[in-house]
């Protein structure tokens, strides 16, 4: 599955998650963009988890998509401020990056 964000069609102010009124304008009309990359602002490991046993450690980032939004997702292995990753959603409706 792919990402989308959505387009204010009265102003063309990017957003992610959608939303019913545009803050910019106000306005309530939107298109979905299809965002495939972008660009890790952050990332972070996640050691402890409620519930997990030791050892699954999650890596997550902050990414800059190419559309503008900025988005969390989950990464396979540690990456850094800088990387391009490729962008896309799992079965479990989960934002996944891959770095290129």
């Amino acid at each position: 599955m792919t990402l989308k964000v959505f387009q204010c069609r009265q102003c063309g102010t990017t957003l992610f998650p959608a939303r019913y009124f545009c803050p910019a304008c106000g306005g309530g009309e939107w298109d979905e963009r299809v965002v495939e990359h972008g660009t890790v602002a952050e990332a972070t490991i996640v050691h402890h988890r409620v519930g997990v046993q030791e050892g699954s450690e999650v890596h997550l980032a902050s990414v800059a998509t190419d559309a503008g939004p900025i988005v969390i997702a989950r990464l396979e292995r540690a990456t850094q401020a800088g990387d391009r990753v490729r962008l896309e959603i799992d079965e479990a409706r989960r934002i996944l990056a891959q770095r290129i």
